[in-house]
């Protein structure tokens, strides 16, 4: 099997847990005016099927979903209800504004079903449980990071300078995340030194934080993405106007180790040493020669 299959994958296996979950099932009761029955059951039903998490059944219900509809005083009303939780209700004069309202109150009253909320999940891996907590208790983190790219090709290493942005949604001690980065020497090379010219990428993964409540914790990242590097060097030491460059892109896999502290709510900092390793052969290269293209990424972060 080729490098690109195997990490596609390792990629699928990493994202299958989170969409295993199990739909709650929905009885649904819709209530309108005659003549505006037969449209506002086809609104409502086609607004509920952008909602995975339930699913909309006939019978062996699990949650019961009323939908109402009327009018009063030349003003409509629609109300949303779950089971026996309170109930969303909207007011509005003119029926174009019924579909942008409908859409409110769908989403609230689902977000807070008791079932939906409450799913026994005894029956999951361990691995289930933790997608299962991010995807219904987790809450969602922005990361800004400034850090120093360090590449081989220069004497002893060429430096990379960069900065990073990554979003993160994680509950308890687990994370996942999403983390774009860039960076580059912006110098020309020198003598027999090759520069690091662009180093940028994105990957996705998995965050294990070993304390889930203290103020401050270590952590380790593993994970999978796509990185281009671009070197620069001079074919004749002695001659600037011999350059060259040197061009690698294809899938990494990465791991990385931190320590978060000043967690307090929705903020943390962060200081970390992050290593790619790429899945892809080595090439013989007229600057460099024959290597693997592993960098090394070191930085400071913060969250919120």
């Amino acid at each position: 099997m080729s490098a690109r299959p195997k990490w596609l994958l390792l990629l699928g296996l990493l994202l299958l847990p989170m969409s295993a979950q199990a739909k709650t099932k929905l009885c649904l009761q819709i209530k309108a005016p005659v003549k505006q029955m037969q449209n506002f059951d086809k609104l409502v039903r086609a607004e509920l099927a952008h909602h995975p998490t339930h699913e909309v059944v006939k019978d062996q219900c699990q949650s019961v979903l009323v939908i109402e509809l009327f009018e009063l005083n030349q003003t409509w009303f629609l109300t949303a209800r779950v089971n026996q939780e309170v109930p969303v209700r909207h007011s509005f004069k003119k029926m174009g504004e019924l579909e942008r309202h409908l859409k409110d109150a769908v989403s609230q009253v689902l977000s807070h079903d008791p079932v939906y909320l409450a799913d026994d999940i005894t029956h999951y891996s361990s691995i289930q449980r933790a997608a299962h907590s991010i995807l219904k208790r987790g809450n969602n983190y922005w990361r800004l990071e400034l850090f120093q790219g360090i590449g081989r090709g220069g004497s002893p290493v060429s430096w990379s300078p960069g900065a990073a942005v990554s979003i993160t949604r994680g509950a308890d001690n687990w994370q996942v995340f999403v983390r774009v980065f860039f960076g580059g020497w912006p110098g020309n090379p020198k003598d027999d030194d090759a520069v690091l010219a662009v180093n940028t990428g994105a990957d996705v993964g998995l965050t294990y934080e070993f304390s889930a409540l203290s103020s401050s914790s270590f952590y380790l990242s593993l994970g999978l993405g796509l990185q281009y590097q671009r070197y620069s060097g001079l074919l004749d030491p002695g001659d600037p106007e011999s350059i060259d460059y040197r061009n690698d892109f294809g899938p990494t896999l990465s791991a990385r180790a931190g320590f978060r502290f000043l967690r307090i709510y929705n903020f943390d900092c962060d200081v970390f040493i992050q290593g790619y390793l790429p899945l892809y052969p080595a090439d013989v290269d007229s600057l460099i020669g024959k290597f693997y293209p592993v960098t090394l990424q070191a930085g400071f972060g913060v969250g919120f």
